[in-house]
This record gives structure tokens, C-alpha cells and sequence, in this order.
């Protein structure tokens, strides 16, 4: 598992152009959370990720209230590869190149069993 992300705004929500726009946005990588709801939001995102059969690598999006509260809002089955993304900048802050990242996800292609429904 990669360390956790969290993205902060001052805005009303995380909307579309926080998203986008650098400037009204704050990543911290680790995410500065307590050491217990930290490990709540790990277990629960591996649990979800397990839930629901995927396979490889998935991101999931979670809302962390100031009570220490988390819910899930999203589950990225094919998360964005980009190289300045959320996923390579939780791997970069874990010691892991983009290029190793690449390899990795591209390894699990590799690992699936066939489709059977």
C-alpha cells in the first residue's frame, strides 16, 4: 500500500477547478492524520479494493471528517498514470520512481485470472 494523500482546499468543496488549479489546492503526502485513522482509512480502502474484485492497482477516494469520521466516496479501478497525479505522488513519496510504478501496475496485467462470468 502506498501512503496516503490528502488534498485541501478553502474553497466549499473540492470541485473541478481545485482540482485543477494548483493554486486552490493543498497535497500533503503522507497525509498528516492521526495514527489510528490512518490506519482505519488503509484498512477499509485494501477492504473495499478486495470487496469488489478488483484487481492490480485501485485509489480510494475517501472523505475524512475533523471528527476522525471516514467515508468512502470512490473507488478508481484504472486510477490516472500521469506522472504528476495522484498516484505518482503517493509512489514518489513511498520511495517509488514513476518509472517503477509504471512497471509495477504493467506487472499486474500479467497476474489476472481470465474473465469467467
Amino acid at each position: 500500500m502506498l501512503p496516503l494523500l490528502a488534498c485541501e482546499t478553502d474553497r466549499a468543496f473540492y470541485d473541478y477547478e481545485a482540482k485543477h488549479d494548483q493554486g486552490l489546492r493543498r497535497e500533503t503526502c503522507p497525509a498528516a492524520l492521526p495514527e489510528d485513522v490512518e490506519q482505519r482509512v488503509m484498512e477499509t480502502a485494501l477492504r473495499v479494493h478486495r470487496l469488489i474484485g478488483a484487481h492490480g492497482v485501485s485509489r480510494v477516494d475517501f472523505l475524512v471528517c475533523s471528527d476522525g469520521r471516514s467515508l468512502v466516496l470512490e473507488v478508481n479501478t484504472v486510477p490516472g498514470l500521469s506522472e504528476h497525479g495522484n498516484l505518482a505522488t503517493m509512489a514518489a513519496a513511498a520511495g517509488v520512481s514513476y518509472v517503477e510504478l509504471i512497471k509495477r501496475v504493467l506487472d499486474t496485467a500479467f497476474t489476472k485470472v481470465s474473465y469467467v462470468p
